[in-house]
């Protein structure tokens, strides 16, 4: 399967975390060029984790600091869910069901 590299004036970036309460990804929605996003991309996957929990923003900083910068690249989500809610989300492959592309970081 083949996606689209898609084109955006503004992105919504959303964090991820783990039970534990670990970075585990922050991503906008769709196969976007990650040269596109590396200019901002640092601070606004930081302030995505400061939506979250200011911990959350101070560990994903700290963890982007340590690898000497973010790492953006294309890769697919799937949500896995227990009834109506969304209890959390997983990488996936494109082939899997309810797998969604997405553009960002992953932290673990």
């Amino acid at each position: 399967m083949q996606a689209a590299v898609l084109e955006h004036d503004t992105l919504a970036w959303q964090a991820l975390v783990t039970e534990e309460g670990e970075p585990f990804a922050a991503f906008v929605r769709g196969h976007v060029n990650p040269f596109q996003l590396a200019g901002d991309a640092e601070d606004a996957i930081v302030k995505a984790f400061a939506d979250l929990s200011p911990e959350y923003a101070s560990d994903a900083r700290e963890i982007i600091d340590e690898a000497g910068g973010a790492v953006i690249s294309n890769f697919w989500l799937r949500p896995v869910t227990h009834g109506d809610f969304v209890d959390f989300y997983t990488i996936a492959n494109a082939d899997q069901r309810r797998a969604f592309p997405v553009t960002g970081v992953r932290f673990l």
